[in-house]
């Protein structure tokens, strides 16, 4: 989770860590991880029980266009500042003056404490800040609107007392609530498919390569060779196939190489 404070974090190791691993789910990379552990500079593995300090993660200045029902509260939190911070770096709102769905914030530079949760943790997914760009039909749309609980992130995981990798993430929110398409594209699947655990499922091709998967429907609102736009209705959360809970597993693959989907945003 973003936070404003710069002190370092600590991580206790658990077995089956690896540093890399633990390097990713920081947010940080493993040179950043050795400097801030001196007694793991020249260590090939890690011993589970050990603390670990994780460093905080500089972030860049950038900028940021207010969306639909976002205030410099809301906008500082989400990035990690005070509202003092956030002000002092847009002067011209000081003194409560109110922004507009459109206006361009000013984000600066600042430190922002290292994630500590890992793989199996369940975890808002991290709120990344866009550069300022066009609407585009090429951008990535969040499929469930207001749910950004991941229960499962992409990479190794351990399901039913079987280590297997996850293609994609799991995003918990009610049976029923509307799952949108990520991206405009053609319905390359609608359909029910149990022997792969997917449950009832819908599969998009992108024009430039890319594929998307929303999976364990409760049920299906597109048809297969249908065209749809980016943000139009595809389908309901559900608890379908191999299924822990009501959740949509969201897949992102390019040229149907997986690719994990929180990298997109």
């Amino acid at each position: 989770m973003l936070g404003s404070a710069s002190s370092a974090a600590t991580y206790r190791i658990k077995p089956g860590d690896t540093l890399s691993g633990i390097a990713v789910r920081a947010g940080v990379t493993v040179a950043q991880l050795r400097a801030a552990n001196p007694a793991l500079r020249d260590a090939n593995s890690v011993q589970a029980g050990r603390v670990l300090t994780l460093p905080g993660r500089v972030l860049p200045a950038t900028r940021y266009r207010v969306k639909a029902g976002e205030n410099l509260t809301v906008i500082a939190q989400r990035v990690g500042l005070t509202l003092t911070q956030l002000v002092r770096a847009n002067p011209k709102y000081a003194g409560g003056k109110p922004v507009w769905v459109g206006a361009i914030i000013q984000i600066p530079a600042r430190t922002v404490a290292a994630r500590t949760g890992t793989a199996a943790t369940v975890r808002p997914a991290a709120i990344r800040v866009n550069p300022v760009s066009p609407a585009s039909s090429g951008a990535w749309l969040w499929p469930v609107a207001g749910y950004r609980t991941v229960s499962s992130d992409y990479g190794s995981r351990v399901l039913d007392g079987v280590r297997e990798m996850h293609y994609g993430i799991d995003i918990v929110a009610p049976t029923g609530t509307l799952v949108r398409a990520a991206r405009s594209g053609r319905v390359l699947e609608s359909r029910p498919d149990f022997d792969r655990g997917w449950g009832w499922t819908v599969v998009l091709e992108h024009p430039d390569g890319w594929i998307t998967r929303y999976a364990h429907l409760s049920a299906n609102l597109a048809r297969q060779g249908e065209v749809v736009t980016r943000g139009q209705p595809i389908g309901r959360v559900g608890n379908t196939g191999r299924s822990t809970g009501p959740h949509l597993h969201f897949g992102t693959y390019l040229r149907w190489s997986p690719r994990d989907p929180l990298s997109l945003y």
